[in-house]
């Protein structure tokens, strides 16, 4: 699937790319599962395969929105409820697969996120650009901090010199993270307006998470010709280069979507 960096964000842009990013949660995931864990496995794909048809139509821009809409919130919290079944099974030590815990949790809190975007849509609710931007950073940057330990985690250990790389972009995230969780509660609600504080964290945010989209990019093309020993799905780097767009632009924007 090629690399998407700038859907429209009409309803139907929305819907596909939060139902495209569990599509492809799915694919990943199945990766994953061992062979002893057919039930899973079948489950999984079944909700894998009902998500592929839902964004066709999403990006197609075909069918009845509401409808579509409605098939995006029932297929996410079915797969949400496997994820999470999954997870608890996985603490426990009952079921065989090597997705990392960390990573189903992951994949959990974005599928929680689509729903609360599916809900945004449902009510036509506004979220004020300060709010937007608070929340947007809060959630995001954790995900992306969560992107980098995963590629040090695919990635093979003799890339001595992309581990660096890796490392101190982590670092780099974790720190921005961290100030994003202090503004959200130094700058309480109402926040009637983008402070300059505020506006210039976002900049930053936009500034880094920039350069980290490309360097995804620069890392899927390594991988797509075996210039870099890992063990990554395919289009990995992709998907999660798609998800740091989405980042600085709603950023830019001031939006939740």
């Amino acid at each position: 699937m090629p690399y998407t960096d700038n859907y429209q964000r009409d309803t139907y842009g929305v819907i596909d790319f939060w139902v495209r990013n569990n599509f492809e949660h799915g694919e990943f995931f199945d990766r994953e599962i061992s062979h002893h864990e057919m039930e899973l496995a079948r489950a999984n794909q079944a909700m894998t395969q009902r998500m592929g048809k839902i964004f066709e139509r999403t990006e197609s821009k075909t069918g009845d929105i509401g409808l579509i809409l409605a098939e995006a919130k029932s297929s996410t919290h079915e797969f949400h409820e496997l994820l999470v079944h999954t997870m608890d099974k996985a603490l426990h030590c009952e079921v065989i697969i090597s997705t990392p815990t960390s990573l189903l949790d992951h994949m959990i809190r974005e599928a929680e996120e689509a729903q609360k975007v599916f809900k945004l849509i449902e009510t036509n609710a506004y979220v004020k650009p300060a709010d937007a931007t608070i929340h947007e950073s809060n959630f995001w940057l954790r995900q992306m901090v969560d992107h980098l330990i995963f590629i040090s985690h695919y990635v093979d250990a003799s890339n001595y010199e992309l581990h660096d790389q890796v490392r101190a972009m982590t670092r780099k995230f974790e720190n921005l993270l961290l100030q994003a969780i202090s503004l959200k509660t130094m700058i309480r609600r109402p926040r009637n307006e983008v402070s300059p504080i505020l506006n210039n964290f976002n900049q930053m945010v936009i500034k880094e998470t920039k350069a980290l989209e490309a360097f995804k990019l620069e890392l899927s093309e390594l991988i797509k010709n075996c210039a870099a020993v890992t063990t990554a799905p395919p289009d990995l780097l992709e998907h999660i280069a798609r998800e740091a767009h989405h980042l600085w632009r709603n950023l830019e924007d001031q939006v939740v979507l």
